[in-house]
């Protein structure tokens, strides 16, 4: 995968994080549930941004 291709790869994880962060930042507080899956959401896109950064360094 040439270095280009990896960047936009995390630049689209990058957007789809912060679109996930606004929706977190957009539940009420008081809905227990849905802030759940939205912090569980911000916390997987975290997770698959390292993981492909990981990659990235690798090849």
């Amino acid at each position: 995968m040439r270095k280009d291709e990896v960047f936009v790869g995390l630049g689209r994880i990058i957007v789809r994080l912060e679109r996930a962060r606004h929706r977190l930042l957009s539940v009420d507080p008081g809905d227990k549930e849905k802030l759940l899956a939205a912090s569980r959401k911000v916390d997987e896109l975290i997770m698959e941004y390292y993981r492909a950064k990981s990659n990235a360094t690798r090849g």
